[in-house]
């Protein structure tokens, strides 16, 4: 069955959306190696190119969801898939950076898959909230936190509703998460976050196509997390 297109959502074509994904896991591998393995600091460049990362993922995600079609079923089927990853990836994760204090990025991702299924679905009311209040309870757990997973909704709305107040609450999502990255990583982290937004703006003007491969991201994730711990230990 051939993929719908995204219907020029946001101004991206189907192989720009792929091409921002990529250049998110180049930023996430840049960070992941520089700190864990190398042992950059993150008030350094490495964790400030890495902070490119997750606005591109939010992005693509949502992009992703607000294709045509059956929006909710697409949204679980998101969610459940990244909750799996997420399990996968729990120890390649702890190996890579020892004990982490919150869920790798693909339990931020989930959360914001399942907001957008509570936008997209015909489940009674008292479902969806609950679901809304799991994902609060739990971006407290998370990286990025609530503002990272809100971020993702919010673009989502933006594409399917282009509601003036649905691009505020993306702004303002991805200001709290400009200001988290800054509180780690000092200006430095702040700017790489920043800098997401001309990384995006730019590709949706470049005449790139670059062909879904939906499975290597679910793998390459855990993958990376492995090797780093596996060069980590024979070090």
């Amino acid at each position: 069955m051939t993929q719908p297109h995204a219907s020029s959502l946001l101004g991206f074509s189907d192989g720009q959306i792929e091409a921002l994904k990529w250049i998110a896991l180049a930023s996430m591998f840049l960070d992941h190696f520089g700190r864990h393995l190398l042992g950059w600091g993150q008030e350094t460049w490495v964790f400030a190119l890495g902070r490119i990362a997750f606005p591109l993922f939010a992005l693509v995600l949502a992009l992703n969801l607000s294709r045509e079609g059956d929006r909710a079923a697409r949204a679980a089927r998101t969610a459940r898939r990244l909750a799996l990853w997420c399990a996968v990836s729990v120890l390649p994760s702890i190996w890579a950076r020892g004990d982490p204090a919150v869920v790798n990025v693909l339990a931020t991702l989930g959360l914001g898959a399942a907001m957008c299924w509570v936008l997209a679905s015909p489940a009674p009311m008292v479902l969806r909230l609950a679901v809304c209040m799991a994902v609060a309870a739990a971006s407290r757990w998370v990286e990025f936190g609530l503002p990272g997973a809100f971020l993702i909704p919010a673009i989502y709305l933006w594409c399917t509703q282009r509601q003036r107040e649905a691009a505020l609450l993306a702004l303002v999502s991805f200001s709290l998460t400009v200001w988290l990255n800054a509180s780690f990583g000092g200006w430095l982290g702040g700017l790489g976050t920043v800098a997401a937004l001309p990384v995006a703006w730019s590709m949706s003007r470049l005449p790139v196509s670059v062909p879904r491969l939906q499975l290597a991201f679910y793998l390459v994730y855990p993958l990376h997390l492995s090797l780093i711990g596996a060069l980590k230990a024979s070090a």
